[in-house]
């Protein structure tokens, strides 16, 4: 098998090569790795170079590893879709690390030698299509954690400026971003048409159409996604008052916050396959990290998507911390 690392250097402000490339190099060189270092350049440019390297021989044996946030992440499932012979991993870099969150601590995926050593098992992915206001196309990608849609979104896009500023990132500019996103609070009357024939009307404050669990640095928004059951988990928060939502916070950030008696006639929780939600105006809308707007947006699960590897367990009792273990 031939190894590909994909350092972003934008990702956590310069971590994925001043953190990640000393112990890739240990790690390669411990394990007699047949292995490339390749830094990306710009936006999408993991994408195509993933999809080139897959292409160039079908037949040999891949592995890609993510070194960056989700984002990069993202581009690298984009770029191995479609090539069985191809499978990839996550080398935490970024300011968020929710996908990896869903199968384990994000310090198991940080040990380069047990994500050399770990198995590939599958995983699914989320199609979505819809119109891109900003850039003026429609668009159909896929997704590998979670799309946020209202107040979620509003909340990556601030976040991602407050990230420009020194010593913010992570869980920190998240939270900057939910206290702006809170100060300018916009609910939207948003319809959501569900494979299975429901129809909901509601003036909505968010909505995450999710594959993993987490987002916004470890928020566990959908705590029962799995990214191997063939199902989309979709969280709806109905509009609610400042109060209210930052009296719920803390529980949103647990993963309680279905078990909280106040939020039952606030919070709704659906499992589908599909769905398309839309909007008379444009809203926001966040998918692995990345910001868009538009008024209509459909999604549908894709089981078995693609390949991922999992960091070798080091004993058969290790634990999670609460995380679920995914086998084949």
């Amino acid at each position: 098998m031939k190894h590909f690392f994909i350092l972003n250097p934008a990702a956590g402000k310069g971590a994925a090569v001043k953190k990640c490339l000393p112990a890739i190099m240990r790690a390669a060189k411990s394990a007699e790795l047949d292995y490339v270092l390749h830094r990306t350049t710009g936006p999408r440019e993991a994408e195509f170079y993933v999809r080139e390297k897959c292409a160039e021989d079908p037949s040999a044996r891949l592995r890609f590893y993510a070194c960056g946030g989700d984002g990069t992440a993202n581009e690298v499932m984009n770029g191995i879709y479609g090539f069985p012979n191809a499978e990839m991993t996550v080398l935490p870099a970024g300011t968020g690390n929710d996908l990896v969150r869903s199968f384990a601590p994000a310090r198991d995926f940080c040990d380069v030698g047990r994500l050399i050593a770990g198995a590939a098992v599958p995983i699914d992915a989320i199609s979505y299509a819809f119109y891109d206001e900003k850039a003026g196309a429609d668009r159909c990608k896929l997704a590998v954690n979670m799309c946020n849609i209202g107040f979620d979104s509003e909340a990556v896009f601030w976040a991602e400026r407050l990230k420009a500023y020194p010593f913010v990132g992570g869980v920190a500019a998240y939270i900057g971003g939910v206290g702006i996103a809170l100060i300018r609070k916009r609910a939207s009357n948003l319809r959501l048409s569900f494979d299975d024939g429901e129809l909901l009307r509601e003036r909505i404050l968010l909505t995450a159409i999710a594959n993993g669990a987490y987002c916004g640095g470890g928020f566990r928004g959908a705590p029962d996604a799995d990214p191997q059951d063939g199902i989309l988990d979709v969280f709806i928060a109905k509009d609610v008052t400042r109060r209210t939502f930052l009296s719920l916070l803390p529980k949103y950030h647990e993963g309680k916050h279905f078990t909280e008696p106040r939020a039952k006639d606030i919070l709704l929780y659906r499992r589908c396959k599909g769905l398309r939600v839309s909007s008379e105006e444009s809203i926001h809308m966040a998918v692995d990290g990345e910001v868009f707007r538009t008024k209509s947006v459909s999604f549908e699960i894709v089981p078995n998507a693609i390949r991922f590897a999992l960091p070798l367990r080091e004993t058969r009792t290790e634990e999670a911390d609460g995380a679920k273990r995914h086998t084949d």
